[in-house]
């Protein structure tokens, strides 16, 4: 989110509007005076609705209304005016100004992309171009007869000779193996991408950053090899590492299996090839971290997933399918699928974030809350919610089954219902002792 003052150039708005479509979207509120010391906003809003028209009618240019970019307006009571909302989602294809100039964001704020290269890095970052159709110096000995190839030719059954099948299949190119060739089907992919692998850490820690001196044994992993052998390996690997935390110091640790699975294939598939980087699996005494080059491609963001689908490294998708024991079984639902496990076994559903130059998946060990428990969080920090709210809160669809609940938590003494609203409007609170202070709060229902 980002604000400005109404008093802004409609030019300059443009660029903020590119940016934003260029990086991760958002919403930037039109009639906000930030103080020079920053930090400090005041409201100063268009005094009427038609006063912003001249914002919008030079934006619609550029970016015209759609599911993409939309405008509206917000008011306030007591304050008086208008803002005018701009709501920009992540675009798929690079989002340019009227005169055809292209912006991202940056630590330092908006920022122009000029040079070429500069222009190819963002192709590759947004998935309009792949690195992985990229041809390589290696000979095509290093995919046409490995091990690899063949236990796939073996495997698959549909054809006996790999080079007129990898040609076919444009992954030998002008007599040079792609990224994606090299990827799948060299037994030492390393050898031309050094990068291309993935580091294990096992920290018997629960900071939130790992130090050297947690590392159990002083030892790290470095799972290389083909990418169905690293998903395998680092599968393996991370299973057994977690299995070692039992008996220690936690209570016992266990994920669903389809999780680590699941998000260990999407890193391997989906990371950014051409960023010299590994995949990073940090296993922690409360939590794992999966960590993969290459920010979220196309139109996908950490809020849409694990339902947005966009695949950065298509071919490596669709070939990894075709093994005889494929690790994308269900192509596109990995992300959803690891979800759902976690929730399965009551445990919180990972979490999605995007540093600079990738992408951090965060699978905690931690149960999910009661309804009753995320009721009373949520009143420790709001005066007051209502059914709805609770259930959204909650993820509770029946409005029965969340009244039972406040029910319940009327009996406990925990909270209660708001004088004065009526049925169909009621809210609840915290319940209040005569000096107004709130009550103990008892456990919450399982």
């Amino acid at each position: 989110m980002d604000f400005k003052s109404k008093e802004i150039k409609p030019s300059s708005l443009e660029k903020n509007v590119s940016a934003f479509g260029n990086s991760s979207g958002g919403e930037i509120i039109v009639g906000i005076d930030e103080a020079t010391d920053k930090g400090s906003f005041s409201w100063n809003g268009f005094e009427r609705i038609e006063d912003a028209n001249a914002h919008v009618h030079l934006l619609m240019g550029a970016f015209p209304e759609s599911d993409a970019f939309k405008y509206d307006t917000l008011t306030a009571d007591g304050f008086p005016g208008h803002l005018l909302r701009l709501t920009i989602a992540k675009t798929r294809e690079i989002c340019r100004s009227a005169s055809g100039a292209i912006y991202v964001r940056g630590a330092a704020g908006v920022r122009r992309v000029e040079s070429d290269a500069e222009i190819e890095t963002l192709k590759l970052q947004k998935g309009i171009t792949s690195y992985e159709a990229k041809t390589t110096q290696a000979p095509v000995s290093m995919v046409a007869d490995s091990y690899q190839v063949t236990e796939f030719v073996v495997d698959a059954l549909t054809f006996s000779e790999p080079e007129p099948w990898l040609r076919e299949q444009l992954m030998i190119v002008a007599d040079r193996p792609t990224v994606s060739a090299v990827v799948l089907f060299a037994d030492e992919p390393q050898i031309v991408l050094p990068k291309a692998s993935v580091m294990v850490y096992r920290y018997a820690s629960r900071d939130a950053v790992g130090a050297r001196k947690d590392l159990v044994d002083n030892k790290t992993w470095n799972i290389e090899g083909p990418a169905i052998k690293q998903i395998q390996g680092t599968v393996s690997k991370t299973t057994e590492l977690i299995e070692k935390v039992k008996g220690t110091n936690l209570q016992d640790i266990s994920y669903p299996p389809e999780t680590l699975h699941e998000i260990i294939t999407n890193a391997v598939i989906h990371r950014d090839y051409s960023i010299a980087d590994n995949i990073h699996v940090r296993i922690f005494d409360d939590r794992v971290e999966v960590e993969s080059p290459g920010r979220l491609a196309g139109h996908v963001t950490p809020k849409n997933l694990p339902g947005a689908r966009f695949s950065r490294n298509e071919v490596i998708e669709r070939m990894l399918h075709k093994f005889a024991d494929a690790p994308n079984k269900n192509v596109g639902e990995g992300l959803k699928t690891a979800f759902e496990a976690m929730q399965a076994v009551r445990l919180t559903p990972p979490k999605v974030a995007e540093t600079e130059n990738g992408v951090i998946v965060y699978i905690k060990h931690e149960q999910l809350d009661s309804p009753s428990t995320l009721v009373l969080r949520y009143l420790e920090k709001n005066a007051t919610i209502t059914n709805k709210e609770a259930r959204e809160l909650t993820n509770t669809p029946s409005e029965r089954s969340m009244r039972r609940t406040l029910g319940r938590m009327i009996e406990q003494g925990a909270i209660e219902q708001v004088p004065g609203t009526t049925k169909g409007g009621y809210k609840y609170r915290l319940s209040q002792k005569q000096d107004g202070t709130s009550a103990e709060v008892p456990a919450g229902d399982s």
